[in-house]
């Protein structure tokens, strides 16, 4: 492995789901924001009615876009886009293929993860395997993936945390 660690298959830590539900946040308000443009576009120009005004009708679209989001993405690839970029993937518990059914449930408890200022999330932190409260719920865990090529730690690094493993009696 040409004096590199792996770090793929590992749980991922508090950072990387972090930055990974950031990049998903932003792909989702972004795409809204532009859809919802567009369409206030439309139907002011052909039917003279906007439809910026209808905030709770707005926010309920928000909602689905984020739950469709989501789900497709982890029924489909395992991954959203945001995963992906940052080298993660949502596995079942014991490290197989999640299946749509898991996935559901693993975004429809996402809510009780962030409900009462996100006590949910802070198992990320405190929970050996980094595992939310969701994930729990879902039989769920997040792990490094970089696909075909494997995530390594770099050269120095790895040789430094190699030795430190040798001396360290256990």
């Amino acid at each position: 492995m040409n004096g590199r660690m792996t770090v793929t298959g590992h749980y991922a830590g508090a950072v990387s789901r972090f930055a990974a539900a950031v990049l998903d946040v932003l792909i989702v308000f972004t795409s809204f924001t532009i859809g919802f443009a567009g369409l206030d576009l439309l139907t002011t120009a052909f039917w003279g009615v906007s439809v910026r005004r209808q905030s709770t009708g707005a926010t309920i679209a928000l909602a689905v876009l984020a739950f469709c989001y989501a789900f497709g993405f982890l029924a489909v690839a395992a991954r959203t886009p945001g995963q992906g970029i940052v080298g993660l993937r949502v596995v079942r518990s014991d490290g197989g293929t999640i299946r749509p059914g898991r996935a559901f449930v693993r975004v429809c408890a996402y809510v009780l993860s962030v409900l009462f200022v996100g006590l949910g999330l802070v198992l990320i932190v405190f929970q050996r395997e980094h595992r939310a409260l969701h994930d729990l719920i879902a039989g769920t865990a997040v792990v490094y993936d970089w696909g075909e090529r494997p995530a390594e730690l770099p050269g120095p690094l790895s040789d430094f945390l190699s030795r430190a493993a040798a001396k360290s009696p256990e």
